[in-house]
C-alpha cells in the first residue's frame, strides 16, 4: 500500500520499449537495486556483520532456535520487537511460522502503524448509506501485478489460510480495486475560468503560458506536430525524456541501470533538471527558441513539471528516489499484456485496517502461518511457479471488481491440507510504548542483549516494566526515536554512524483529509457509469481529490483530500475546522458547476470529518524519501545491525521501497535474517524462504565477493 501516492500524469508513464519492467519473471528491480547499493557502497555494512557473524559467541543461541516446538525452551520468547507496524507484525509472523518466539510491543490501541482506516462513528458495514463512510489516512492500495509489491498480497493470502484453519473467516483481507484514473477526473490550475477533464489535458497550457498569465514561453506550450503526425504541447515531453533513458536501461539491464541512474544521486529532481538535463536532449521536441541546446531547463518549466505531476517542494527529493518511485508505478501495469495500457491496484475491503488486524489476529494465536500455507500463497499470485512450471495469477481474495483481465493467466495452487486449529497464545501488547533501549554487553552468558523499558499504559500496572531478549527488532519510523521522556533517552551509545542515519534520514510530510457530503455530487457530474473517477488536481494546496473506490450506492460520501511537501505543512498549521474550510474551498474550485456546500454534511470532526497531519506515532513525517546522497551514504548504514547485532532496525526507511508497505516487509525479512545468520540458524533461514519467498536479504551471498575484496572473512 501506498503512503507515497502522489499521481504522475499519464505522459510520464511511457511504457519502455525493452518491456522488461512489465514481466514479474524478470525479477524485482527494488531487491536487485538494494543488493547493488550494498555491494558498492555498503563496505563498512560488510565488515561489521561479518566480524558479528565471527564472534565466539553468535552460536550461542543457536539451542534455543533449534528447540522442540513445545518444549519449555522453545517458549521463552528470543526476540523483542517495537512497533505494531507491518514491519512489527511481519517480523512476528516470520518468526512464529519458524517456531521462534517473540512479543511484540505497540504503544497505541491499534496495530497497523502508517496503515490506518478512520471510520465515522456512523459507519456502519451493514448498511448500504454508511458504509462508505470511511477513508484510508495512511497507504492505500497495492499495485495488483508488480514483482517488487507482490509479497503484501502473498502476505495476506498466507494469513487468510491461518484465519480459514481457525474458523475465523470473517477476519480474512479482501482485496477490491483501487480506481486510479479516470477521462473525467478534474484538472484546474492558475484560475482557468473552469475545469477540464482528464482527457483534454495532453493540449491544454492550463494556464501556465505567458499569453494567459503564466510564465512559460509559448514555445512550450504551443501546439507542435511530429513527424508521425501526433500533436502535442512540448512540456508535456520533458519528463519522457528525462526519465525514460533511466527506466529503458533498467528494464534491460539491471546493473547497468542502476550505475547510470546513481551518477546522480547528489542531485536532486530539481537539481538535475536545471543543472544536469540540458535541452539538446529533448532530441525530436527540441525546438531553438527554448534556448541554445547545451542549457539547462529553467526555473519556470522545473515548476511547471512539480506543480502538476507532485505537488511543492516534492522536487527536492533524491532524483533517484523520483526514477525508482516512477519505475514502481510502470509496474502497476498487467505483465502479462504488453498491450494493455490500464493501470492495476487493489485496496483492502471495508477499510486498509483490516489487513494489520488479521494479521495481529493471526500472531496471537499458537501456531500461525504454516509451509503449506506460504507456498500456496505464492503460487496463487505468481511470486513462485506451480509443480509444473507455470505461472499465473488468480488469487482466492479478491472481491468481483478486482478480478484480473482476460489476458492474465490462471494460477494452479494445490488444494491445502487439512490442519487443526490452533488456541490463542498472546503476542502483541497494546497501549505498551517502549519508552528506552538499553544493550548490556554481560546478558546472556557474554553474548549481550538488551533491556526494555516498557510504559504498560492503561495495563493494570502503572510502573514501567523492564524485558530483556538477545535480540530486538525496532520498527518505529526515525522520528519517534524521540521518545519524550525525562533524562533517558531512547538509544544511548548508538555508534556515530547510525545515530546519524537516524537524524538524517528524510521523511515527507503528508495531509489528508476525509469530508462527508450529504448527496455523491461527483457521481452523476462525472457520469462515473459503473467506474472509478480517480484523482481530480489542482494547485490550490489541497492538491488532491482522491474519489472512493466504493459505497457507490449510498445517497453520501465521503471525499479524501491528499497532498505532501510544503503543501502539507501549510495545511497542517491550520486549526482542524480551518483544515476542512480550504479543503472545501478546493473541492469547490474544482467544481463551479455545483454549490458543494450544499451537500456538505458540516463539520463533526470524527463523524462527518477528519484531518491527519503527520502524527505523534509517526514522528515527524508521513514516510521515508531519500534526498540526495542518502542511498549510498545512509542505506547501508540503516541495516547493519548494532550492538553486536543485538539491535535491528526496520520499517520502509530500512529498505529501498519508500512509501509503500512492501518495504516495511523487506526491511523485516532482512532483520530476522540478521538474527537467524547470526545464531547460525541455517535451516530456519531455508524454512523461512520456504514459506515467505526469496525476499533477498541483502547480506549473503551476493556480498561474498564484495567481502572478500575488502579481506573479510565470510
Amino acid at each position: 500500500m501506498s503512503y507515497l501516492s502522489f499521481k504522475p500524469t499519464d505522459h510520464t508513464l511511457t511504457e519502455s520499449p525493452s518491456k522488461k519492467a512489465a514481466s514479474n519473471s524478470e525479477g524485482s528491480a527494488r531487491k536487485a537495486f538494494s543488493k547493488w547499493l550494498l555491494e558498492r557502497y555498503g563496505d563498512d555494512y560488510i565488515v561489521e556483520i561479518q566480524r558479528q557473524r565471527s564472534r565466539k559467541e553468535a552460536s550461542h543461541f543457536k539451542d534455543r532456535f533449534t528447540a522442540k516446538p513445545g518444549s519449555k525452551q522453545a517458549q521463552q520468547p528470543i526476540v523483542g520487537i517495537i512497533g505494531g507496524g507491518f514491519a512489527g507484525l511481519y517480523s512476528g509472523l516470520i518468526l512464529q511460522s519458524l517456531g521462534i518466539e517473540c512479543e511484540v510491543f505497540e504503544s497505541t490501541n491499534r496495530v497497523g502503524g502508517r496503515i490506518d482506516t478512520w471510520y465515522s462513528s456512523e459507519y456502519d458495514p451493514d448498511s448500504r448509506d454508511t458504509k462508505g463512510m470511511y477513508g484510508e489516512v495512511g497507504g492505500m492500495r497495492v499495485p495488483q501485478f508488480s514483482a517488487d509489491m507482490l509479497p503484501v498480497q502473498q502476505l495476506a493470502l498466507s494469513v487468510n489460510a491461518v484465519l480459514k484453519r481457525n474458523h475465523m473467516e470473517d477476519k480474512a483481507v479482501y482485496w477490491r480495486k483501487f480506481y486510479y484514473n479516470s477521462e473525467v477526473q478534474r484538472l484546474r490550475y492558475n484560475s482557468m475560468k473552469k475545469p477540464i477533464l482528464a482527457k483534454d489535458q495532453a493540449l491544454n497550457s492550463l494556464n501556465f503560458g505567458k499569453d494567459k498569465g503564466g510564465d512559460l514561453p509559448m514555445v512550450w506550450i504551443t501546439e507542435t506536430t511530429d513527424a508521425q503526425g501526433n500533436v502535442y504541447l512540448p512540456i508535456n515531453k520533458v519528463l519522457d525524456k528525462v526519465n525514460q533513458p533511466f527506466i529503458d536501461v533498467i528494464s534491460d539491464n539491471f546493473e547497468k541501470g542502476f550505475e547510470k541512474v546513481m551518477e546522480y544521486d547528489n542531485y536532486s529532481m530539481w537539481a538535475y533538471l536545471t543543472n544536469v538535463f540540458t535541452l539538446e536532449k529533448l532530441g525530436e521536441y527540441y525546438d531553438p527558441l527554448m534556448g541554445k541546446p547545451n542549457e539547462h531547463l529553467s526555473y519556470n518549466v522545473a515548476s511547471y513539471l512539480e506543480t502538476l505531476n507532485v505537488g511543492t517542494g516534492m522536487y527536492s527529493v533524491s532524483f533517484v528516489e523520483m526514477v525508482l518511485a516512477l519505475y514502481d508505478w510502470s509496474g502497476s501495469k498487467n505483465p502479462y499484456d504488453k498491450k494493455d495500457p490500464n493501470v492495476y491496484m487493489v485496496t483492502v475491503n471495508n477499510g486498509m485496517q483490516h489487513f494489520p488486524d488479521a494479521c495481529r489476529t493471526v500472531l496471537d494465536l499458537d501456531k500461525g502461518v504454516l509451509p503449506e500455507d506460504g507456498q500456496i500463497a505464492q503460487i496463487a499470485i505468481g511470486m513462485a511457479p506451480d509443480a509444473s512450471g507455470h505461472s499465473g495469477y488468480s488469487p482466492s481474495n479478491l472481491t468481483k471488481d478486482a478480478q484480473p483481465p482476460d489476458t492474465v493467466p490462471s494460477a494452479n495452487p494445490p488444494e491445502p491440507t487439512p490442519a487443526p486449529p490452533s488456541h490463542k497464545k498472546q503476542r502483541v501488547f497494546l497501549n505498551h510504548k517502549v519508552t528506552q533501549v538499553s544493550y548490556d554487553s554481560d546478558l546472556y552468558n557474554g553474548h549481550g542483549g538488551i533491556h526494555l523499558s516498557i510504559d504498560p499504559g492503561n495495563d493494570s500496572q502503572s510502573k514501567t516494566i523492564t524485558k530483556q531478549y538477545p535480540y530486538v527488532i525496532s520498527t518505529l519510523p526515525n522520528g519517534a526515536y524521540l521518545n519524550g521522556q525525562l533524562k533517558t533517552n531512547f538509544f544511548d551509545n548508538l555508534s556515530f554512524k547510525k545515530a546519524r542515519a537516524i537524524r538524517e534520514c528524510n521523511y515527507m510530510p503528508s495531509f489528508k483529509a476525509f469530508i462527508t457530503f450529504k448527496n455523491q455530487f461527483w457521481i452523476r457530474l462525472g457520469k462515473r457509469q459503473g467506474k472509478g473517477l480517480g484523482v481530480s488536481a489542482s494547485d490550490r494546496s489541497n492538491r488532491q481529490v482522491v474519489y472512493p473506490s466504493y459505497g457507490y450506492e449510498a445517497q453520501n460520501g465521503v471525499l479524501q483530500i491528499y497532498c505532501w511537501a510544503q503543501d502539507a505543512e501549510r495545511m497542517g498549521a491550520l486549526s482542524d475546522e480551518e483544515r476542512v474550510n480550504e479543503c472545501l474551498k478546493g473541492i469547490q474550485y474544482l467544481y463551479p458547476d455545483h454549490n458543494i456546500y450544499d451537500d456538505f454534511a458540516g463539520y463533526h470532526p470524527e463523524v462527518t470529518t477528519k484531518t491527519w497531519f503527520w502524527d505523534s506515532h509517526a514522528g515527524g513525517g508521513a514516510f521515508a524519501l531519500f534526498a540526495p546522497g542518502q542511498f549510498k551514504n545512509l542505506y547501508p548504514t540503516l541495516l547493519t545491525p548494532e550492538f553486536n547485532g543485538s539491535l535491528n532496525l526496520a520499517g520502509e526507511c530500512c529498505s529501498v521501497h519508500h512509501g509503500w508497505i512492501v518495504g516495511a516487509l523487506y526491511a523485516a525479512y532482512n532483520a530476522v535474517s540478521n538474527i537467524l545468520e547470526q545464531a547460525q540458524a541455517y535451516d530456519k533461514i531455508a524454512l523461512m524462504k520456504e514459506i515467505w519467498g526469496d525476499l533477498e536479504s541483502p547480506d549473503v551471498p551476493e556480498l561474498k565477493k564484495a567481502a572478500k575484496r575488502l579481506g573479510v572473512m565470510v
